[in-house]
């Protein structure tokens, strides 16, 4: 459904311990649409499409943006959960502080950061908030 994507195998594990909830479902699978698209979006020579950059000022940037990075205080104190085992490579791991946000609910979607045309998108986590204070 999303081939540009690179899913972890635990991915998915921590919101499967909610209650299925179709509003939630359509703006996770509309959030994975957005990073799959991004995704294709680059040229032979591995810059970002024009269509690339419409997608990143529509959906990154902004008071109403669906992706965003986490704060320098919760990248300093939540460290050890926003980092995620590397679903490529064995023995590494990526620090995923980017992600989407459904707030119905108040879910996430981590993904390593930055979107390149010769590194993989990894989404690493669906579940519920990990930086709650």
């Amino acid at each position: 459904m999303f081939p540009a994507l690179t899913f972890a195998p635990s991915t998915f594990g921590p919101i499967l311990t909610y209650p299925f909830g179709k509003a939630v479902a359509e703006r996770i699978l509309e959030r994975l649409s957005v990073l799959n698209e991004l995704r294709n979006c680059f040229d032979a020579q591995g810059n970002r499409t024009n269509d690339g950059h419409v997608l990143y000022q529509k959906h990154f940037t902004g008071d109403t943006a669906w992706f965003s990075d986490s704060s320098e205080t919760e990248k300093s104190e939540f460290r050890q959960e926003l980092t995620f085992q590397h679903p490529l490579n064995t023995g590494e791991h990526l620090f995923c502080t980017w992600h989407g946000k459904v707030r119905t609910g108040v879910y996430r979607i981590h993904f390593s950061w930055p979107v390149t045309a010769d590194t993989p998108l990894c989404v690493v986590y669906v579940g519920p908030k990990i930086t709650k204070r």
